[in-house]
């Protein structure tokens, strides 16, 4: 009877699926096991295995047999139990689940099959190994959340907006959205954790949430992946490092001053016009705060000097706190600082940040050379360096650094570069020097030449801290700009594009601009009132009886009629007798250069004070001449008196009128505006196109701009065809038509309007054509 049993147990043990009912304490083996029969999912034999571990154990574990061994801890034959995978050499690595007593189950072209390595000799000879998996706690958030996350990327998002999402919703914490600025922040890893965040250097930068066992989750273009960087040739290559963060992660501190100071304003706004942390900056502008707040230098705020006043350096020469430059796609120059390990401050559209040169490829497209600033070379534009100076000119020059830059500005509240060079010498050496820069270039010893080629000459040589400097067609053309040299190839100026007084290098731009060198030291003449500086201009014009040009020559009262006229649009009746009627009489020692001295000769004969006790006349012997009443014999007993006149300009009635249209709607032209207010308040009949409008009145010098006078801009950068005018109302602003509405602009809010600045042109009673 116990035969027959045995039988009876043997038969069913041989059954197919028998087998099934078998219990394992080893979920893989009995999940395994259950699944033998057909396989309607088509596995391979790695997936079959990966798919049994996630379902039984949850352990993810690569596609294929190959990573599969590679991840796994490797066993002995001898060791082996149920649920370890076992792997096989056919023409591809085999993987398979263990069962017990060689037993095992694989995918074969059976189907889902039980084979066993001791009975047959093809598995036993094919057998390559084993591998145990053990199952891993996974107790980061972000690595959970990651997993939970696998299979399609219905939100379409990158590598780096994946694993912005996953720390954002897992651990609270914000992540940049780029995977450049996310490897920026956070702590350098060695040691992987589950939830760090890896990075591969793909066509960009990519980043990912590590698992575990060189496992992470990515996303792909089949979606949201579990990879594995030790099994994958293509992911262990391009793998560049990992990164750890916290909620209060702060980039590293730096032991250079320049770099700490940069990262500090990182989150800073952007602002093109800005120069501050209250208003923000641009590129230029930030490295010319953060150098001036930390080495006391004055580096321009304008990125392309920023690189030419450095000292070149290579790539692979980069120390933190050099400059980097870059070229933008409007061919502009921009500027950042470098902090260490490839990385750099920038302030850019979207704020002061950290970039890095390899993993931003805007920046990597895009860079161009690198510079250093060494002790030597901020000294230069440092105001330190000149406050004991032996020049009083150059000493006097730092006391208005950092004024605001304004065109025609006339205060100290704000100017432009004459009008701080001529406030300069006045109180420095008691030197009156013209008030515009063109004026300034006539008077003074010349030292450099117009047409002087400044590129073969060592300025060092030729000229003395303290003289100036002028140029040529920065804005407009002919002089004009003025800038006071301070040595090596440095100036001290009033600059638009700066925006304020301050030291320059002797960038390409003003080399290319250069006009020629004065030196003012000796000059005793006030030039700066108008008055004595056309009296001057006049000086060996003949006398001639009854004239009143310069054409035709001058009498006495004809001259200082003449000389008001152009100095000040003042007039003067005819004659000497005339003139002594009008005006206030002051005491002699309250007079100033431009008011007129009178004397007695056959007639009352008028003369221009241009103080020091000296005066120009027209005599009958020398003609237009300077007289010194100090050494004079003939003039002193002939004097009568001196008087003074009103000569300041009252606001015109085009202004009043103009001003009272502001925010009003204008359907015509800019031009149509002009002809209408000058029709209305003057009643003068000017053109109404832009063209012929320009050709109306007098050419004015940009920096001779008077309330009233009329602008002309073109549309384009340094363009001469006008497209449009406006009535200047002072103090660098004009009254024009934009899009339909009469408005008031500044010409000196950013370079837009100066950029497109023609020309200026004053109108007159005496021109009207109606």
């Amino acid at each position: 009877m116990k035969r027959y049993l045995f039988l009876f147990f043997l038969f069913f043990a041989f059954i197919p699926g028998f087998t099934k009912a078998e219990q394992w304490n080893d979920p893989a083996a009995q999940l395994a096991l259950d699944m033998v029969g057909s396989n309607d999912q088509e596995f391979l034999t790695s997936e079959f295995v990966q798919y049994v571990y996630e379902q039984s154990k949850s352990i993810s574990l690569p596609r294929y047999a190959l990573d599969q061994r590679q991840i796994g801890n490797e066993i002995e034959r001898s060791e082996l139990q149920p649920g370890d995978v076992v792997f096989f050499q056919g023409t591809n690595l085999m993987s398979g689940i263990y069962i017990n007593e060689g037993r095992f189950v694989v995918v074969t072209s059976d189907g889902i099959s039980e084979r066993n390595m001791e009975t047959s000799e093809y598995w036993s000879g094919a057998y390559a190994g084993a591998a145990q998996f053990t199952e891993e706690d996974i107790d980061d958030p972000a690595a959970e959340l990651a997993l939970e996350e696998l299979g399609g990327n219905d939100e379409g998002w990158i590598t780096s907006e994946f694993v912005q999402y996953v720390y954002e919703k897992a651990k609270g914490i914000s992540l940049p959205q780029s995977a450049a600025d996310q490897w920026i922040q956070g702590e350098d890893v060695d040691e992987l954790q589950s939830g760090d965040v890896v990075f591969f250097q793909g066509t960009h930068l990519m980043s990912g949430i590590y698992i575990n066992n060189g496992r992470f989750v990515i996303v792909t273009s089949e979606g949201i992946s579990e990879r594995n960087m030790i099994t994958s040739d293509y992911w262990s290559d391009v793998y560049q490092g990992a990164k750890r963060y916290n909620e209060e992660d702060t980039p590293p501190p730096s032991e250079n001053e320049i770099v700490e100071l940069a990262r500090d304003l990182i989150g800073t706004p952007y602002n093109r016009k800005g120069d501050s942390p209250e208003e923000g900056f641009n590129s230029g502008s930030f490295v010319y705060y953060v150098y001036k707040n930390v080495t006391g230098s004055w580096l321009s705020k304008r990125s392309s000097p920023q690189l030419e006043a450095g000292m070149d350096i290579t790539r692979d020469e980069l120390q933190p706190g050099d400059l980097i430059f870059f070229e933008n796609d409007e061919q502009e120059i921009i500027t950042g600082i470098y902090s260490e390990d490839d990385q750099f401050v920038i302030a850019t559209s979207s704020g002061v940040q950290e970039r890095h040169l390899d993993y931003h490829n805007y920046y990597a497209e895009r860079y161009i050379g690198a510079a250093r600033y060494t002790d030597d070379i901020l000294e230069k534009s440092n105001p330190e360096t000149y406050e004991n100076h032996d020049s009083s000119v150059v000493r006097e020059a730092m006391n208005y650094l950092g004024t605001p830059y304004l065109m025609t500005g006339s205060t100290l509240d704000a100017f432009d570069c004459s009008f701080f060079v001529q406030t300069v010498f006045r109180e420095a050496l008691d030197v009156y020097l013209p008030r515009i820069s063109y004026r300034q270039w006539e008077v003074g010893e010349t030292l450099l030449p117009e047409g002087t080629d400044i590129d073969v000459i060592d300025l060092d040589e030729e000229l003395q801290p303290g003289d100036v400097l002028y140029f040529s067609g920065t804005w407009q053309e002919g002089i004009s700009h003025t800038a006071i040299y301070l040595g090596e190839d440095y100036i001290v100026h009033a600059t638009g594009e700066e925006g304020q007084t301050t030291i320059s290098y002797m960038s390409e731009y003003w080399r290319d601009h250069f006009t020629g060198a004065k030196r003012f030291e000796d000059l005793a003449i006030q030039y700066d009132n108008d008055a004595v500086y056309e009296a001057y201009q006049l000086l060996g014009t003949e006398y001639n009886q009854g004239g009143s040009t310069p054409g035709e020559g001058f009498d006495t009262g004809g001259f200082v009629q003449y000389v008001y006229d152009k100095a000040w649009q003042y007039d003067l009746p005819r004659y000497g007798r005339q003139q002594w009627e009008e005006g206030t009489e002051v005491p002699r020692d309250e007079a100033e250069p431009g008011d007129i001295f009178f004397f007695q000769g056959t007639s009352i004969i008028p003369a221009i004070n241009i103080g020091n006790n000296q005066m120009i006349v027209v005599t009958a012997s020398s003609g237009v001449s300077v007289i010194d009443l100090t050494t004079s014999t003939y003039w002193p007993p002939r004097y009568i008196g001196v008087r003074t006149y009103d000569t300041e300009v009252e606001e015109s009635e085009e202004i009043q009128l103009a001003e009272q249209y502001v925010g009003e709607s204008f359907d015509e032209t800019s031009t149509m505006f002009i002809k209408q207010i000058f029709a209305e308040a003057s009643g003068i009949n000017l053109p109404s196109d832009v063209e012929n409008l320009r050709k109306y009145g007098d050419e004015l010098h940009i920096e001779e701009l008077q309330p009233g006078d009329l602008m002309f801009f073109s549309d384009i950068e340094d363009g001469t065809v006008p497209v449009m005018a406006g009535i200047y109302t002072g103090a660098g602003t004009f009254i024009t038509v934009i899009n339909g509405e009469i408005v008031s602009r500044t010409i000196n809010d950013g370079e837009h309007w100066i950029n497109r600045l023609i020309e200026g042109r004053t109108i007159s009673g005496s021109e009207n054509d109606s």
